[in-house]
């Protein structure tokens, strides 16, 4: 039997044809719906309805914030606290004497000035503090700051040395205090800047210092207010430098890339050990790398390796 034939759409196209049959609405199901004929809403009130939003998720926010923002405040846990400076302290040094019970403090800073701080403990684990100013009127920040009492000796009549302090600057004083009463004892004339200060490890009657500006180091004798000798050779700023344990020899390292190593009473370089590549010899501002920055000696088993680091992110080990 032969396939049915589709419905024919004899009215000319004015008619559809259904695949299926047409469903009809029933009138007795129908619901009356309300059309409102308010115009619609401009858009300025919609950004008035977020801008209320947005307002009312900022003070949430911002009672969130105030809420997080209230932390208990930091205690503090130090044993004393010493509020001379007015601004930031950049060199500090201390020594404890056991035999008067006193932890000797001296610290220098921004505002130009230095001083001596004295901490005792009482029986009942007080502590109570004194602060003493040191007088020199400096007109730069204080660079470093160094005692001599760690080493302290008799001297060759059985004398012993005096208790001192050593302050330098970037003014280029150098001065000498009593570590007793903060007494100033002399003032040195010396290089244009001070970076650092180092006393002699064998009876602290011998004080070394280094330079920035100038790339010098001097070397003082503080009994009798002599300076003894001064290093030239470094091609750059001299930024650290320390006497050997046995008091030796002198080791310094500086903006060059090289360390240095000293005869004291000769005044002249024995050996250089070049570490890096700086070129023009300066520090950063001056072209250069930044060379070596800092120093330590007396490693190894035999007392003799010294340590330095570098602007490059090295430690350079040399012996």
């Amino acid at each position: 039997m032969a396939d049915a034939l589709p419905p024919t759409n004899n009215n000319n196209g004015d008619e559809e044809v259904f695949d299926e049959p047409p469903t009809f609405i029933d009138l007795n199901s129908a619901v009356e719906v309300k059309v409102d004929d308010a115009p619609a809403a401009d858009d300025d009130d919609d950004d008035a309805m977020m801008d209320d939003d947005e307002m009312a998720n900022n003070q949430t926010n911002a009672a969130d914030e105030t809420t997080t923002s209230d932390e208990p405040p930091i205690i503090d846990q130090s044993k004393a606290t010493f509020t001379s400076h007015t601004d930031a302290i950049y060199a500090i040094t201390s020594h404890y004497d056991a035999q008067s019970n006193t932890l000797y403090i001296v610290s220098g800073g921004g505002d130009d000035r230095a001083y001596l701080h004295l901490m005792t403990t009482s029986n009942n684990n007080q502590a109570q503090t004194k602060t003493i100013p040191l007088a020199h009127p400096h007109t730069d920040s204080i660079s470093c700051v160094a005692l001599n009492t760690p080493y302290i000796t008799n001297d060759v009549s059985g004398t012993i040395q005096a208790n001192q302090i050593a302050i330098g600057s970037y003014d280029g004083s150098i001065v000498l205090y009593s570590t007793t009463d903060g007494t100033l004892v002399h003032v040195f004339e010396g290089p244009t800047d001070v970076e650092w200060a180092k006393f002699h490890p064998k009876g602290g009657t011998v004080l070394l210092v280094g330079s920035i500006a100038d790339g010098t180091i001097w070397m003082y004798h503080t009994p009798s207010k002599q300076c003894l000798q001064v290093f030239v050779g470094h091609e750059g700023g001299v930024t650290d430098g320390v006497f050997t344990p046995d008091g030796k020899a002198i080791v310094s390292c500086g903006q060059d890339g090289t360390v240095r190593v000293w005869a004291p009473k000769k005044g002249v370089c024995k050996h250089v050990f070049r570490l890096m590549d700086v070129t023009g010899g300066g520090g950063e501002e001056e072209g250069g790398g930044g060379g070596l920055t800092c120093l330590a000696v007396g490693g190894g088993q035999d007392g003799q390796l010294a340590i330095c680091g570098g602007e490059d992110g090295n430690a350079y080990v040399v012996h």
